[in-house]
């Protein structure tokens, strides 16, 4: 009996000692579905992973196995634990291809763990060969003839450039519809106000500000001759504001509507300014309200153009042309003899005093 027992105790040790050796370390091993494909094939590679409890392995990035020669990663699974009593066994499984013929070498892949006492170390797989072979051609097939292109019929997608053209030239149609209301709906703007209107509310603004009161006698007679040319400038159609006392005085002197009197009265007001404002002349003080007076006077005399005088029409001349023409009936009265005038003569006697001495 206590032999039988010991035999027992020996047989629990073994198998517990063999328990804990395979736990002590971090074994992968890779495997591929197929170890020969053809040109473009799909397979997977399969990795296992067995650790002791309480690793962390981190699985492995698609990267890596698109960075090996010859092969190119399809589709990566995640690291799926598939147990962890007894010992922790994980799976990882990668979807491959190759388009180089011949063999491919798919080396040892590297996976990063942590031990359970904090440790960090590498594990890695077994190599593999892979076989590509190319696609089989034959001596006997026949070189097929190239296909002609496949014409899909038209649909209204095929004609968006049309349905865009179209509503292009409708919203046009629309905005110029919609402004060319607006334009015909807005009243026409007002008139202008004449020249001598906006001359003379130019010169009551000056009048009120009392310029030359406050010692700003050149900024005065400034504001005074500006007036007087704008207002030259929408009267006289001239370039006054540009043009000097001179130029202003003969362009506007050769005018009909312009006589002599009011050139020199014009020529008076721009050089009494023209002094003040280049030659620093001081006139005297009642000069200042005279001379706004001045301009005042001369744009009310100016301001109004006359009318031209009608013309007369064609057919008023041939009603004009007869009572007109019987000049020498107006003879009698250009003499003194006013009784004779409305006196009819007697048949066969002459006219004139004549007539009134043989009736004496």
């Amino acid at each position: 009996m206590p032999q039988r027992l010991l035999l027992l105790l020996i047989f629990l040790a073994t198998g517990l000692a063999a328990q804990q050796s395979t736990n002590e370390q971090v074994l992968a091993r890779a495997e591929l579905g197929r170890k020969t494909i053809e040109l473009g094939d799909q397979i997977w590679l399969t990795v296992n992973i067995s650790a002791p409890p309480g690793t962390d392995v981190t699985g492995m990035a698609p990267d890596y196995i698109d960075g090996l020669e010859g092969l190119e990663t399809i589709d990566a699974k995640e690291l799926n634990v598939v147990a962890e009593n007894p010992e922790l066994l994980l799976q990882q499984r990668f979807l491959i291809t190759s388009f180089d013929t011949g063999y491919i070498a798919v080396p040892p892949l590297p996976f990063v763990f942590k031990a359970a006492d904090g440790r960090l170390d590498t594990a890695y797989t077994n190599d593999l060969l892979l076989t590509v072979n190319a696609l089989p051609v034959g001596d006997d097939e026949e070189i097929m003839p190239i296909k002609p292109i496949i014409e899909e019929p038209l649909n209204l997608l095929d004609f968006w450039w049309l349905f865009l053209l179209l509503i292009v030239a409708g919203l046009g149609y629309i905005l110029y519809t919609i402004q060319k209301r607006r334009k015909a709906d807005a009243p026409p703007p007002p008139p202008p106000p004449p020249a001598y209107l906006v001359a003379l509310d130019a010169l009551k603004e000056l009048e009120g500000k009392e310029l030359w009161q406050q010692s700003q006698t050149k900024e005065y007679y400034s504001e005074l001759t500006h007036i007087l040319r704008e207002y030259l400038e929408g009267r006289f159609n001239v370039q006054a504001l540009e043009m000097t006392t001179r130029q202003i005085t003969d362009k506007l002197s050769k005018r009909n509507d312009f006589d002599k009197g009011r050139a020199k009265e014009l020529s008076n007001l721009l050089q009494i300014s023209d002094l003040v404002k280049f030659a620093k002349a001081r006139p005297a003080v009642e000069l200042h309200a005279e001379s706004l007076d001045r301009v005042r006077a001369f744009v009310k005399e100016t301001g109004i153009e006359p009318e031209p005088a009608p013309e007369p029409e064609p057919n008023m001349v041939a009603v004009v042309a007869p009572a007109t023409s019987p000049a020498p009936a107006a003879a009698p009265d250009d003499s003194n003899n006013s009784d004779t005038s409305n006196v009819s003569p007697l048949p066969g006697k002459g006219t004139g005093g004549e007539g009134n001495n043989e009736e004496e």
